[in-house]
């Protein structure tokens, strides 16, 4: 009897807690913008992948973001900023993977996380999940199981191949630019040094048809033929249609232009405030200009290391007319220690602010990376 008193007292609570943490998803999904994974109520952890589909006519890119739920489980104001959780990405996704969401860099917690499909004309287009729980340093008392890896026992000896992934690939003649778009227009998203290889996932449909390839570190982008050969049969990789070009198409903007003109988010310089260590905190000092007459709105400011593909991120209330700000961005590298690392850093990464120069957002910067 005791027993069930104490279960009619506790009913009222757990059906209100039950009700607070509800999944929410975008109401009557696109299946064309959606994410598949995670599902809601998923706990995460580590760095994984993000999978679903951003196929859209007109749209100009998309990126993943999140944010924290209140305390009672139920959304945020409008008001709350969302963090970037990866870069804007140029390249249509169908049913496949996004992008890589690093939650180390995040507090443990209940967020929900949504991909932003953004559009060359009118609305962008939304996807969220909710509630996910991150989880990278769980209670004393829970005792996750050891996993044991068994290694597999080779019965022949392997067949030799003529590329690193079995398949055609790009290698590069010198230090060859990967850039987010198949010409020189689009912004530099990372490197492939001269001697490198890179798998090729595809080739573009226009132009000089540069190949869309898969670099070292995960991160797909485009590189110019004339700038590499092909190790390989390339004859039948797959046909990519890619974003449209940066000098014809319009972003997508969420805040009215100005009557005066249009605002500009550039980065200036980045540095650190200390040297490189792994495992030790350290401050990235991203200076962002305002050059123009027109006051900018609020913006997103992240950096992306490479070749680890660790992203952090934080954003600015706006900045006047001719004004500058210093935003420092806390990071730890926890990886890739006894080498150099390239913080790829960029303003406005989502393209929510319509600018009057949409190809000064982005500034690397490499340094070596000590060990312990």
């Amino acid at each position: 009897m005791r027993r069930l008193y104490t279960f009619l007292f506790l009913l009222p609570l757990l059906l209100a807690v039950a009700v607070q943490a509800q999944p929410v998803t975008t109401p009557e999904p696109n299946p064309n913008a959606n994410i598949s994974y995670p599902l809601p109520v998923y706990l995460v952890s580590g760095q994984f992948e993000v999978r679903g589909t951003a196929n859209l006519a007109g749209m100009t890119g998309y990126i993943l973001e999140y944010r924290r739920l209140n305390d009672d489980l139920s959304e945020a104001d409008e008001s709350v900023p969302w963090t970037p959780a990866t870069l804007t990405q140029r390249v249509p996704v169908v049913d496949g993977v996004l992008g890589t969401w690093d939650t180390t860099a995040t507090d443990d917690g209940v967020y929900e996380f949504q991909l932003v499909v953004v559009m060359s004309q009118g609305e962008n287009v939304t996807a969220r999940v909710s509630p996910l729980r991150i989880e990278n340093e769980p209670p004393p008392f829970v005792v996750r199981p050891a996993v044991t890896v068994v290694a597999p026992v080779e019965t022949q000896e392997p067949a030799p191949i003529t590329g690193g992934s079995g398949g055609p690939e790009v290698i590069a003649r010198v230090n060859a630019n990967v850039r987010s778009g198949d010409n020189t227009d689009f912004p530099t998203i990372g490197s492939l040094p001269a001697g490198q290889r890179a798998a090729i996932a595809g080739r573009s449909n226009r132009g000089d048809r540069w190949f869309y390839i898969l670099l070292p570190n995960g991160r797909r982008g485009w590189i110019a033929p004339s700038t590499v050969d092909v190790a390989g049969d390339a004859s039948g990789v797959p046909i990519v249609t890619p974003a449209p070009d940066v000098a014809t198409s319009a972003p997508a903007a969420t805040a009215a232009p100005t009557a005066g003109g249009l605002p500009d988010a550039t980065i200036s310089s980045v540095s650190f405030d200390r040297e490189l260590k792994q495992g030790q905190a350290f401050q990235i000092i991203v200076t962002v200009f305002n050059p123009s007459s027109v006051a900018l709105p609020g913006v997103s400011v992240a950096c992306n290391f490479t070749p680890m593909n660790n992203l952090f991120s934080t954003s600015i209330g706006g900045l006047n007319p001719g004004a500058q700000i210093n935003v420092a961005i806390t990071a730890q590298l926890d990886s890739g220690g006894g080498g150099n690392v390239t913080a790829n850093c960029a303003v406005d990464l989502n393209n929510v602010v319509a600018e009057s120069n949409e190809d000064n957002n982005y500034f690397n910067l490499t340094a070596f990376l000590q060990t312990p």
